[in-house]
């Protein structure tokens, strides 16, 4: 990664940007750092600004009261599916099949922020996204910690209720539904061998497709579990 500094276009384009969808859940929106405070992923200095969690990548703003708009990437990596991540016009948050998350964000007032970085960690504390287990769990969410040299550590690993950061319902996978229409059924099933024979698309197929006990892939332990999901 190339920490070169950009002029504050960041800033300027937020005006003229069109708004993303944002999928971050309205109470569970927020992320602690020790030296930064509060940070808000949803945005809501400038409605429409939040952060968008996709398939592959995240796009959009997370706002900190007292450090400004951190930028996750555009959501246009220059080589899909994943930013590059090695210079200032290709940057931003991938996110793994396994749900890993790695790359960087940029801010105007701290630098980069690095998504690797709680893997290095001791004892290690990735950055990744973690599958609802309802009732416990009902969303989807982050976990783990990065890390800025001009911050130090955001933890997103905080339990309390609305102290930590998950996708909203609509975006949240659901146990067997491999096509992500919001329903287990048959149509579920082209979606779960392909994933078996091809390997995983994203991490939604991970949460749909690994069945308890999980192991964070989709294989042959899971046949037998994901045709009882669907019966049931």
């Amino acid at each position: 990664m190339k920490p070169a500094l950009f002029a504050s276009a960041i800033l300027l384009g937020l005006a003229a940007a069109v708004p993303a969808q944002v999928n971050v859940d309205p109470v569970a929106k927020h992320s602690w750092g020790e030296n930064v405070g509060w940070t808000n992923w949803r945005g809501e200095a400038t409605p429409g600004q939040g952060v968008t969690v996709g398939p592959f990548v995240m796009d959009g703003y997370i706002w900190g009261e007292n450090v400004g708009w951190i930028s996750v990437g555009d959501g246009t990596p220059t080589v899909a599916p994943f930013y590059a991540n090695d210079d200032d016009t290709d940057y931003g948050v991938n996110i793994d099949p396994d749900g890993d998350l790695h790359g960087y964000a940029w801010s105007e007032n701290l630098g980069w922020v690095n998504f690797d970085g709680g893997a290095m960690a001791t004892p290690a504390q990735p950055a990744r996204i973690l599958c609802a287990t309802p009732p416990a769990m009902p969303l989807a969410r982050l976990t783990g910690c990065v890390w800025g040299e001009n911050v130090g550590w955001i933890n997103l690993s905080e339990l309390t209720a609305g102290n930590f950061v998950a996708v909203d319902t609509a975006t949240t996978p659901l146990l067997c539904d491999m096509n992500h229409d919001g329903f287990s059924n048959g149509g579920d099933v082209q979606g779960f061998v392909h994933s078996l024979l091809n390997g995983t698309g994203d991490w939604r197929d991970v949460c749909s497709g690994d069945q308890p006990p999980t192991n964070g892939a989709i294989d042959l332990g899971d046949v037998t579990p994901f045709v009882n999901c669907l019966l049931n």
